[in-house]
């Protein structure tokens, strides 16, 4: 079992539903067969200790002794068997190198790397060095210096976060040891940034108070990058460990403290809009990758007639556009897609995650740690440093880290012109964006997701989607429940205007069943008395397929306001969806009355009658949308069946003919031949059940579907019962 992945993630979700569920016993009994196969005496005897711990607390609740302590012992005790189910399944995973975090973890144990003091004592070191060659002039010199800062830098990093990454449990001495080198605003910060996600990602795989205490005290950082990375790792802890917060109040007392800075809950909040908007990116991705990129390359033909080399590089070509090339986007469809997408950048979407997905192949991202460091342009590329792209890098907030290292080791690459051309760009794309953010959203820096989270976020998620050894790491963006569904979190975000902006975003963004979810939390606060959240908790609802609840929550809303005509004509569709076709016409009859010039309320009226079998006023409806529709090809099909189902064959012939002539489908011949079979024209009739049988894709099961199911209304228009054979088998014979 314990070599087959699946089989050991498996096994440990039963461990930890047994524990939520308060299951001791079976807990004990699983752990026991874990640790039964591994080496490790020491586990086998804290699993002895706790089990016989327990049988003596039942022992003593059995005798009815009182203890006004045994609810902390209880607790004392949940805490220990929690602790050793997390330490027997990091062994487990260590053992049988469970991911890539497992197999380095192990590499690491056989080759003890230095201990947290000896690195803390090499950034003290290096520290030194930084602060001695700021103080040097320019030149040569201290060039060399920072290169060789640069390099010791990089190898004291690496070492930092696979040891934080790799690591089991820590003591006293380690979270003192790095929260010093955390706090210590002399180090680099590029250091101080690795430590916390290093910290991030273990608490992915182990609970360990120690490294959220330091998660909670980096959250109260002046270092804005620092703190924003320590509130998104706080968010993923309370979503990942949330049914076990109970056992250590000092979290809680934590978290409130933090709670009471109005930034804390906003910041928390809008890192939570953030996960929401990653859920966008593969759309986007693949909208690129399917509309976006395809349309270009359609476009590039006639782009290359028009667009001459001088244009580009010629005295006055080169930042004069062409107005034609607009011409060409707006004529190819492409333009409100493009538009779309600078909306969504702005918003904080991710759209820049398919252009560089295919950019992670350097050798730079071999190491872990760089998908999560800080954009520094290394010193060693000063000689050949492209054209200032570096600052343009350090100061753009639109690409994440890792998409900034992408950009410059591709850039660092190309040629020198076009190098400055691709600068120049990038350049004026990033001022434009500036300039549409100010303008967009002017002084209101509370509303606005924060650039170093969002920045990290996008790190994160190319990590976990692109990082090539990430099997067995779980994906944090695949993860549930929703963070407003995790009781920790909500306490947060649980008054009606952060529930309100929540819910706006996976309702805009077309996210149902979780709009509806929040929806519902508004409405239990305002006594299910508000008409909008009850008209877009029953459009969630429809949209998800729950028509009956979405029904419920439609009338409601009528109740309150009886003359909103949106709301009448849900509520028709509803009763029309759930075939309760006399309560959909009384309610399209009411829309009828609000806005007699609708034609889409006269064609639904119109179905009703003709599910209802009132073919006359059926056609008295559908006559009117002939008339008043610019498309009045939309009525045709329905004038024809009912002219059909009334005995008007000559009129229902005519109709079909004018579909016919028009846009044809399989099931318009079908009827065209009924109508002509029903008027004594066999021949005609088999013509056209012919060009049906071809529409159907020559399939005579499909055909036979349709055909057997109209055989009732050809019977009432006349068609003897034995003709219907005799017109099929000379169909047959005719193929």
């Amino acid at each position: 079992m314990q070599s087959n992945p699946q089989e050991m993630k498996s096994y440990f979700s039963k461990i930890s539903e047994s524990l939520e569920q308060k299951r001791l016993q079976q807990s004990f009994e699983m752990l026991t067969f874990l640790i039964t196969n591994l080496s490790n005496w020491q586990l086998k005897e804290r699993l002895n200790e706790l089990e016989n711990n327990y049988k003596m607390m039942l022992r003593y609740l059995t005798d009815g002794v009182k203890d006004p302590q045994q609810e902390k012992i209880y607790h004392n005790l949940f805490r220990s068997v929690y602790q050793l189910v997390d330490q027997t399944m990091l062994e487990t995973k260590t053992t049988y190198s469970w991911s890539y975090t497992y197999e380095i973890r192990r590499t690491l144990l056989y080759s003890p790397p230095e201990t947290p003091a000896q690195l803390a004592e090499l950034i003290d070191g290096l520290t030194g060095k930084i602060t001695l060659t700021d103080l040097l002039d320019e030149g040569e010199e201290k060039t060399k210096n920072l290169q060789s800062i640069e390099k010791e830098r990089e190898e004291i990093e690496s070492k930092v976060f696979r040891l934080i990454w790799t690591s089991g449990l820590w003591t006293d001495d380690e979270e003192k040891c790095w929260s010093d080198v955390l706090h210590n605003e002399l180090n680099p910060n590029t250091l101080q940034c690795l430590i916390v996600a290093a910290v991030i990602l273990n608490l992915e795989e182990l609970f360990d108070m120690r490294k959220i205490n330091l998660l909670l005290a980096a959250c109260e950082n002046r270092n804005e990058e620092i703190r924003q990375r320590a509130l998104t790792g706080i968010l993923l802890f309370l979503r990942r460990y949330d049914k076990r917060l109970y056992l250590y109040p000092n979290i809680g007392n934590r978290l409130q403290h933090l709670s009471e800075d109005k930034r804390f809950i906003s910041d928390m909040l809008h890192i939570m809009l953030q996960f929401i908007l990653s859920r966008e990116t593969e759309k986007i991705t693949r909208i690129m990758k399917e509309e976006i990129i395809p349309g270009m390359m359609k476009i590039s033909p006639l782009l290359n007639k028009k667009i001459q080399m001088d244009d580009l590089f010629g005295e006055t070509g080169m930042d004069e556009k062409n107005p034609e090339w607009q011409n060409l986007i707006e004529e190819s469809g492409l333009g409100n897609r493009l538009q779309e997408f600078t909306e969504l950048q702005l918003e904080g979407a991710d759209v820049m995650h398919s252009s560089f997905l295919h950019l992670k192949n350097f050798p730079f991202f071999s190491e872990i740690h760089h998908w999560f460091t800080l954009f520094v342009p290394p010193v060693s590329n000063l000689d050949k440093k492209p054209d200032g792209i570096a600052e343009l890098l350090l100061e753009s907030s639109f690409l994440c880290n890792s998409d900034k290292y992408s950009f410059y080791f591709s850039i660092a690459q190309m040629s020198a012109t076009y190098r400055k051309m691709i600068t120049g760009q990038f350049s004026a794309d990033n001022s434009s964006l500036k300039e549409m953010m100010n303008e967009e959203l002017p002084g209101s820096e509370s509303g606005k997701i924060h650039p170093v989270a969002r920045q990290f976020i996008q790190d994160l998620y190319r990590f976990y989607k692109l990082f090539p050894r990430r099997r067995n790491i779980e994906d944090i963006f695949e993860m549930k429940p929703e963070f407003y569904q995790t009781p920790s979190i909500a306490g947060f975000i649980s008054d009606s205007e952060s529930l309100t902006v929540i819910g706006e975003y996976y309702f805009q963004r077309n996210y149902f069943e979780e709009a509806a979810d929040v929806f519902n939390m508004l409405l239990l606060r305002k006594d299910a008395s508000h008409e909008t959240l009850l008209q877009k908790k029953g459009y969630c609802l429809q949209m998800t397929g729950k028509l009956e609840d979405a029904l419920d929550n439609y009338l409601k809303a009528e109740l309150l306001n009886a003359n909103n005509s949106w709301t009448i004509k849900k509520i028709a569709y509803c009763y029309r969806a759930l075939k309760q076709f006399r309560e959909a016409l009384s309610y399209y009859r009411k829309a009828e009355q609000l806005h007699p010039d609708n034609l889409s309320v006269q064609f639904s009226i119109g179905h009703c009658y003709l599910e209802l079998k009132n073919y006359s006023e059926a056609l008295k409806y559908y006559f009117k949308v002939e008339y008043l529709a610019d498309n009045r090809e939309k009525a045709w099909r329905p004038i024809a069946w009912c002219s059909f189902l009334t005995g008007k064959y000559g009129q229902a012939a005519d109709y079909y003919k004018k579909i016919i002539d028009s846009n044809p489908n399989d099931i318009d011949y079908l009827n065209a031949g009924h109508t002509c079979l029903a008027m004594g024209n066999n021949r005609e009739a088999l013509k056209l059940y012919r060009s049906a049988l071809t529409g159907s894709g020559n399939s005579f099961e499909k055909f036979m579907e349709s055909f057997t199911a109209d055989i009732p209304d050809l019977l009432n228009a006349g068609v003897k019962t034995d003709d219907i054979p005799v017109i099929l088998d000379s169909l047959v014979y005719g193929m």
